[in-house]
């Protein structure tokens, strides 16, 4: 599989114990469908009050610009856009088919906002069907 982004191929590394495809130059990752509920669910990894606030700065995520839509590293096909906290501007690509997209950085965001109060937020994840229930 290539990074949507930069057509380089994906590795494979584990996160939190889970098998995910990141790409060395953007550090994106793709992962595959149900994957990022395991991440969440392990909670190996966790944040100081002042990481949590520096990883969800608005600020700083502001100055990066937004992306394009992304294609799907399985398929090719264009993934769906998910606007999931506008507070802390983070979009997650999503292929029905095969599992989400995360652009650099927004795989701890997904985790810091899971810190907060992560039974809302898995429960917003299976409704926007990004993992699905086992």
């Amino acid at each position: 599989m290539k990074c949507p982004r930069c057509k380089l191929p994906l590795r494979k590394v584990l996160y939190e114990g889970v098998e995910t495809d990141m790409c060395d130059a953007c550090w994106g990752f793709f992962l595959d469908t149900g994957e990022l509920e395991e991440i969440l669910s392990k909670r190996d990894l966790s944040f100081s009050k002042e990481e949590r606030q520096e990883i969800l700065d608005v600020k700083a995520a502001a100055d990066r610009g937004s992306t394009a839509p992304a294609p799907c590293p399985r398929c090719g096909e264009v993934m769906r856009r998910i606007h999931y906290d506008k507070t802390v501007h983070l979009v997650i690509d999503c292929c029905d088919e095969h599992g989400v997209w995360l652009d650099t950085g927004e795989l701890k965001k997904v985790q810091a906002l899971a810190e907060r109060s992560q039974t809302l937020h898995k429960l917003l994840l299976r409704k926007l069907g990004l993992i699905v229930q086992k």
